[in-house]
């Protein structure tokens, strides 16, 4: 899993590695990631799937690229 931004500089590394079990969703990475790195509960995120925003129901593929985003902003 990718991390960028404030998320990498808070946690210190821009990718991290979790195993879960088949069927997991995007709520499962989440509570995972949170139980791993403490840091990221309260943090606000969201989550990528094959460079796709997903919703936290969404189901995670074995292949997939994923990726933790904070908000950004810009002009």
């Amino acid at each position: 899993m990718l991390l960028f931004a404030g998320l990498a500089d808070t946690l210190g590394k821009d990718s991290l590695e979790l195993t879960l079990p088949a069927g997991a969703t995007v709520a499962d990475l989440r509570s995972a990631a949170i139980d791993l790195l403490p840091a990221l509960r309260g943090a606000s995120f969201r989550v990528a799937v094959d460079a796709v925003y997903a919703n936290d129901d969404a189901a995670l593929v074995e292949s997939g690229e994923l990726a933790f985003i904070p908000p950004v902003s810009g002009g």
